[in-house]
């Protein structure tokens, strides 16, 4: 009787060791099973994420809230929020964890390192802002007159391309269309290596006719501002705002040390393709270059808007635009947004594969960024912004 129980028990052992052993060699070959139960096991992960959470002293109450709020709804496990208000005092909060997997990770601190994606063009546009100041160049200064490889382009539209227009988005680029030359694997190589292919490229539309969001545009204006300082563009960026005193680096193709990981699943075949060998971040520099943490970026927003006019908070008046709906209004660097009798806030945010960056600002309330290993859909990135919006006038979170 003993040795047939202890038969049995070996046969259910063997058949348990088996069904693992078939079902790691299932998770490690199939990669979409196993990304479906990575998505799957979030809610979890995020529970975790969020008992790891930590904030400097007298942090106001709404950080906390928000954060957990990012964790549990923005597909986030890991990330940093940053407050400067009126009077200059600091806060921040942390939560989660910088590895894939949690526990057994590393937790974030508030210098842990995330990409700030398009984030990235508030440097851009604060270096050219800065060259308009010094009377470098002006608004209506034609970019073919520093970029003097475009020359006859096949549409003699590009030649009344102005840097305020690629300011604006107006330049006449469309992203979303089919030849969009968005920069990240969308149309032409052009920016910033082969500028002469501006020759051979259509607009999408007239000049300044409307403002579509563009990549392409903004890699543009890093090199006209590269050009007229004469220095590479990561090296302007590098000398002019200190950044060798602060965490902020320009990144490349590989995971720097400090660096958080991003949650996001490979949907292709193979599984392999990730945010570091994706993108040609040597030549995002200016769109979407640069990283850091929190409050190293909220300290360079905050001294980006203490700057004399025309800065990152200055609008084209002559343009016409719903202040009350996101997004429809774009200034020279972020997106004002007013609802009736309520204080003006200016937003800027970025996107990558797994990975989020927000910058919002108010005279009346203080500087912000959220920076998150996570994405999320456009309209959860609505609601993030409209709970900061309310917060800076006063609502609970």
């Amino acid at each position: 009787m003993f040795k047939y129980k202890f038969k049995l028990i070996d046969l259910i052992q063997l058949i348990v060791i088996i069904a693992i052993a078939i079902a790691s060699v299932v998770l490690y070959v199939n990669n979409q099973i196993r990304n479906e139960l990575w998505v799957k096991i979030y809610p979890i992960r995020a529970k975790v994420a969020i008992h790891q959470l930590s904030c400097s002293a007298q942090s106001p109450e709404w950080m906390t809230k928000l954060i957990q709020y990012q964790t549990i709804n923005g597909n986030s496990p890991a990330n940093q929020i940053a407050y400067i208000n009126t009077k200059g005092e600091l806060f921040h909060c942390e939560n989660g964890y910088v590895g894939e997997y949690p526990v057994i990770s590393d937790t974030v601190s508030e210098n842990t390192r995330f990409r700030y994606a398009s984030v990235t063009k508030l440097w851009t546009a604060d270096s050219i802002l800065g060259l308009i100041k010094d009377g470098k160049i002006s608004f209506d200064t034609p970019i073919v007159d520093i970029l003097t490889e475009i020359k006859d382009p096949k549409d003699d539209r590009i030649n009344q391309i102005t840097i305020g227009m690629l300011l604006l988005h107006r330049g006449g680029f469309d992203r979303t269309s089919l030849f969009g030359n968005d920069m990240f694997g969308i149309g032409e190589d052009i920016c910033p290596n082969h500028i002469t292919r501006m020759n051979n490229i259509t607009l999408n539309f007239n000049p300044n006719e409307k403002m579509r969001y563009s990549n392409l545009g903004y890699c543009l204006l890093g090199e006209i501002a590269s050009r007229v300082r004469q220095k590479p563009y990561t090296q302007l960026i590098t000398d002019n705002y200190q950044l060798d005193k602060s965490s902020i680096k320009f990144i490349g193709n590989q995971a720097l040390n400090d660096e958080v990981s991003y949650n996001y699943v490979e949907t292709g075949l193979t599984g392999h393709a990730d945010i570091y060998t994706a993108f040609d971040y040597k030549g995002l520099a200016s769109v979407a270059g640069l990283s850091g943490n929190a409050i190293d970026l909220a300290k360079q927003v905050a001294l980006m808007t203490q700057q004399p006019e025309p800065n990152i908070l200055s609008s084209n008046t002559a343009l016409t635009c719903q202040l009350n709906k996101l997004r429809d209004c774009y200034g020279y660097a972020m997106f004002p947004y007013q609802q009736p009798n309520k204080s003006m806030m200016y937003f800027r945010d970025g996107a990558l594969l797994g990975l989020s960056s927000l910058v919002a600002f108010d005279k009346n309330f203080g500087t912000i960024v959220l920076l998150s290993n996570g994405s999320k859909s456009q309209q959860y990135d609505d609601d993030i912004k409209m709970r900061l919006y309310n917060i800076a006038n006063g609502q609970k979170l």
